[in-house]
């Protein structure tokens, strides 16, 4: 895979440098920053790209303003790119109306695309994009296995990550944690790491904020971990 990853900010960067030093080895990983400051409508985007970019066949934008949301199909068309992803953890940079219009834009493009919300939602499905998917099964919906001993937790391996590092972070803070607060504790560490994702509510979700929507998340995949070791524990008894 040849992935670029398009960021614009402090919260872009740090997905950036985490993807950089954690992705599987047969991957080719680069990085572009663009401007910081985007008009919310995109009228001329070639007064905001470079005159090239490295071909890659997917492509990360890491969008923090609704003006790079709208440029990325530009960007992907300049790349190169057969697929997208543009994860959306704070609505106010790619609200729902701006994404259909983006989706639409490269579906006509023939470019396939996938808009997370939040990014750690992914999974890989059958209708994605080869790309997409092979991304979705390293990186998103977290899931892990671990393995408990006299009631607390001895190790927590991370089978697929938040993109942010906040599943790691998580795992490696839970050894020596009694199984029983495992899963409160997984929520609190998910706050400290800290997780960046918005605080308003998603119009799309109803009552949930992305921030909420990431931290059940990482909570339910402790939960299913320690179930999954409880039932290994039944069996072999």
């Amino acid at each position: 895979m040849q992935l670029l990853v398009a960021t614009q900010g402090k919260w872009g960067q740090r997905i950036a440098d985490h993807l950089s030093a954690t992705h599987p080895s047969n991957w080719e990983l680069v990085a572009w920053r663009g401007p910081a400051a985007l008009p919310a409508v995109v009228d001329e985007p070639e007064a905001f790209l470079p005159d090239m970019l490295p071909q890659s066949n997917l492509l990360l934008v890491l969008t923090e303003s609704p003006g790079m949301t709208d440029l990325s199909p530009e960007l992907a068309e300049l790349c190169g790119a057969e697929a997208v992803i543009v994860p959306v953890d704070r609505r106010p940079w790619a609200p729902p109306g701006l994404v259909l219009q983006v989706k639409q834009r490269l579906k006509s493009m023939d470019i396939a695309s996938a808009f997370p919300v939040p990014f750690c939602s992914l999974s890989p499905r059958r209708s994605h994009h080869p790309l997409i998917r092979a991304f979705a099964q390293r990186y998103g919906l977290p899931k892990v296995s671990c393995k408990t001993e006299d009631g607390r937790v001895i190790s927590c391996d991370v089978r697929r990550e938040a993109p942010c590092g906040n599943t790691r972070y998580i795992s490696q803070h839970l050894i020596g944690v009694p199984e029983k607060e495992a899963s409160t504790k997984a929520g609190l560490l998910h706050h400290y790491y800290p997780c960046w994702g918005g605080m308003e509510v998603d119009p799309v979700h109803g009552t949930h904020t992305c921030l909420h929507i990431a931290a059940t998340m990482a909570q339910k995949s402790i939960e299913k971990a320690l179930q999954n070791e409880r039932d290994q524990h039944d069996k072999s008894a």
